[in-house]
């Protein structure tokens, strides 16, 4: 195999020496470089058999200080660039707020209370269980403004909601409902009604054989009609509503009621509406202002008949 080589000077102590610059590595022969060596006295040895550097970005061997990664393509996106650098996750994702005060006494807007200038929005970036994962990311925005975007956000699942706060968000007027907001690949809106005179009910259920006492599926109760639940004012029993969730969820958030003490009654219905089974009334349950959240914890529904 013939070498590649071109001459090069080389000072030798005081001595400029012509030397054979040779580009051919471990593939040249041994009687080659003997050759060479008798005709120039000096070799210089710079590259493997390939023309060109040694190295080069995209033959899958990483060559620092000037490649930081290299997977053996020129391809960028893939977490190496092309230039054969770390790609970093862009952190180019954006949830755009929304949030408006409401009096429910009044059926109409409400301004942001004195003192409580600053709507802070919370983006908690959560598993693909739905479990916090990591710290929340908070941006702070005018509260009157009623609508600000947290940007620069890395591309995932959040759980995301707004507290209407003080001007440096150390104290907190009121917490409006939380949802869960995917950006992994596009933005999003949120949107949130905070009641500065009202709140909300929250419930899980399961159900149970209302004889066998066992357990019951959603379909083996035949509860196609979802779980209802029915509030009604103690001090104005005309102040009354109801909610409709879809039975399999195990899981609801009533709409809003006015801050008072209520009786509740959960029941499953079926196709035609009609209960398939009340759980026992709950008596004496408190909503409170500024979006308050009375959990009724886990409510046991006897399925009529099984």
């Amino acid at each position: 195999m013939s070498a590649r080589h071109s001459a090069g000077l080389v000072v030798f102590g005081d001595e400029l020496r012509s030397c054979i610059v040779v580009r051919g590595g471990p593939m040249i022969r041994f009687s080659a470089f003997v050759s060479l060596l008798l005709v120039s006295g000096c070799i210089i040895e710079t590259s493997d058999d390939q023309p060109g550097p040694s190295h080069y970005c995209g033959d899958g061997i990483v060559d620092p200080p000037a490649e930081t990664c290299d997977d053996g393509n020129n391809a960028a996106g893939d977490g190496c660039s092309a230039t054969c650098k770390l790609e970093t996750p862009g952190n180019d994702a954006a949830i755009t707020a929304n949030w408006s005060l409401k009096s429910l006494a009044t059926n109409s807007n409400a301004t942001c209370p004195p003192g409580y200038d600053t709507a802070a929005v919370y983006n908690q970036p959560v598993d693909a269980n739905g479990n916090n994962a990591g710290t929340p990311i908070i941006d702070l925005f005018d509260c009157a403004a009623k609508t600000g975007t947290a940007s620069n956000l890395p591309p995932t699942t959040y759980l995301t909601w707004v507290e209407i706060a003080n001007h440096d968000n150390t104290s907190v007027y009121a917490k409006s409902l939380s949802a869960f907001v995917d950006v992994t690949s596009q933005d999003k809106t949120f949107s949130a009604e905070i009641l500065i005179d009202g709140g909300y009910f929250q419930m899980q259920w399961n159900l149970v054989g209302k004889t066998s006492n066992q357990p019951r599926t959603c379909a083996q109760a035949g509860a196609t009609g979802g779980v209802e639940s029915v509030a009604t004012d103690v001090s104005t029993p005309s102040n009354t509503a109801s909610d409709r969730f879809d039975c399999e969820d195990g899981y609801g958030v009533t709409s809003g009621f006015l801050a008072a003490t209520y009786t509740v009654s959960i029941a499953a219905l079926n196709g035609a509406d009609q209960s398939v089974g009340t759980a026992p009334t709950l008596t004496n349950k408190l909503i409170g202002e500024k979006n308050a959240v009375t959990d009724l914890g886990t409510i046991t529904i006897p399925i009529d008949g099984q």
